[in-house]
């Protein structure tokens, strides 16, 4: 009996690629910036490797040649206006530069720049190189690879050599030894629990553990990647961790007794891997008589302190990058806000802080239109199949991101306007390889309007009503760039 054939879309929306160099050397500069080639190379830090491969990137964008027949593609459509993720960015940037005149500091944001630049770059690197769906899994495969090296390499070192990396206080002059970054990494053991709880979704989805040999895989780097969780003994870490699990287990449908029971089990395992002290560690979250509370207690003294400096400029804030001079000045400590909201409200105002917030969402907008698009395909073939579980895996890790930056900085951080970039391509993507009937439903959920299309029987399609759905988004830009 001849089997089923896996349904292939139509070839006009075969996937034509360009900038494919920009790409490739996108991805090296990738490795080289999260893996610190730099730092273990020295010549290569001489000449700031990093710095030369984004420039040589930007280049081979900004001179890359069409690729044959993309002219013909391209059709009236507002997917091929600017989406509203772009959109956001640029007016969160625009509000840095039109506020300069008004911040406490503007000479310090002149300084502070140069950081957050660099950390745009990511987001218009993704956007401007990844126009086809096996660049996006080569990208992520990249990422994650160099997220789990940044874990497993310092795991590595701790059992081979007895490494550890950092420590902490428990007070009273007692100190404990906490498993950090590598010695040519700059993460701290907070840094490590955050690489490791965010890579932990786009691991899984990338690995799909559906068979014996994929699970064991998965089982295997997961553990090991747990298992440095426990080490770093990283309270915030913990704290996402255990989000991560219920919020896996929430979006669940099938399978949520079977993952409650595994978190229990791998609780109970863990429970047992860890030393006294790394007990008292985590204990010390909910008591105040454990080792190590007063620097629970220390942490929620800062944030209440790093409101109250806030509130000296509403507005417009301090200006960028100076979260950590104005609680030198005005605060109780010299640290940055080791707090996404404070440190942003901070530095850019409240108003700020709701056009980042903005942004942050429209990230989540454009996964769900990716999972609208390709959930109105009964038939799909492999690569909406990929776009819909990566927009699903994107909002895990958007939504672990927000939790743990209640406890984490990262306004001029990469991570967040990386996974922007992620979002975008992802629903560019779907949007382009759906048929014409589901294109269509996606732009009126993001356009909070109906759009007619001559071709609007293409594609078999789910006999569902969208409207509810659409009404309840409102009003938004589709999400594509030209």
């Amino acid at each position: 009996m001849k089997l089923p054939q896996r349904r292939r879309l139509p070839a006009q929306n075969e996937e034509v690629g360009r900038r494919n160099i920009a790409f490739v050397l996108f991805c090296i500069f990738l490795i080289s910036y999260f893996l610190h080639i730099a730092a273990r190379v020295s010549v290569l830090g001489v000449i700031h490797i990093d710095l030369l491969l984004a420039a040589v990137t930007a280049l081979a964008i900004a001179f890359a040649a069409p690729a044959p027949g993309m002219h013909e593609e391209r059709v009236s459509s507002p997917w091929q206006r600017m989406d509203p993720v772009a959109i956001r960015l640029l007016m969160l940037v625009g509000y840095i530069f039109v506020t300069l005149p008004f911040v406490e500091w503007p000479g310090s944001v002149l300084h502070n720049l140069e950081p957050f630049a660099k950390s745009l770059c990511f987001f218009f690197f993704v956007v401007a190189t990844v126009d086809t769906t096996r660049k996006l899994q080569w990208l992520l495969a990249v990422y994650v690879f160099t997220q789990v090296f940044r874990v497993l390499e310092p795991l590595y070192m701790h059992i081979r050599f007895g490494y550890w990396g950092g420590l902490t206080s428990l007070g009273n002059w007692e100190y404990m030894d906490r498993l950090s970054g590598s010695p040519w990494d700059i993460i701290n053991a907070n840094g490590l629990g955050f690489v490791i709880i965010l890579t932990l979704p786009m691991l899984h989805f990338l690995i799909r553990p559906d068979t014996l040999l994929r699970r064991l895989i998965w089982g295997g780097i997961a553990g090991a990647m747990c298992y440095a969780l426990v080490l770093s003994a990283s309270r915030s870490g913990f704290l996402g961790f255990v989000f991560l699990c219920l919020f896996v287990i929430w979006r669940s449908k099938r399978h949520r007794l079977a993952l409650l029971s595994v978190a229990v089990l791998g609780g109970i395992v863990a429970l047992f891997l860890m030393t006294g002290l790394q007990k008292e560690r985590y204990v010390s979250i909910v008591s105040n008589d454990a080792p190590g509370a007063i620097t629970a207690h220390q942490r929620i003294e800062n944030l209440i302190s790093d409101f109250k400096v806030s509130l000296r400029r509403p507005f417009f804030g301090h200006g960028l990058g100076t979260s950590a001079e104005a609680n030198a000045h005005f605060g109780n400590n010299w640290l940055l806000s080791h707090d996404l909201y404070t440190e942003t409200a901070e530095e850019l105002g409240y108003i700020g802080l709701a056009l980042l917030l903005a942004l942050i969402w429209s990230f989540i907008r454009a996964c769900r239109i990716a999972q609208q698009v390709t959930s109105e395909v009964v038939d799909a073939d492999e690569r909406l199949q990929f776009l819909r579980s990566a927009a699903s895996s994107l909002v895990t890790v958007v939504a672990v991101d927000l939790f743990f930056s209640f406890a984490a900085f990262g306004l001029s951080e990469p991570y967040w306007y990386f996974y922007g970039g992620l979002t975008v391509v992802t629903a560019r993507l779907a949007i382009k390889l759906a048929p014409d009937a589901a294109r269509e439903s996606a732009i009126a959920l993001a356009g909070g309007r109906t759009h007619r299309s001559s071709h609007s029987g293409r594609g078999r399609l789910r006999s569902r009503s969208r409207a509810p759905t659409a009404a309840r988004l409102g009003r938004a830009t589709p999400v594509d760039r030209a």
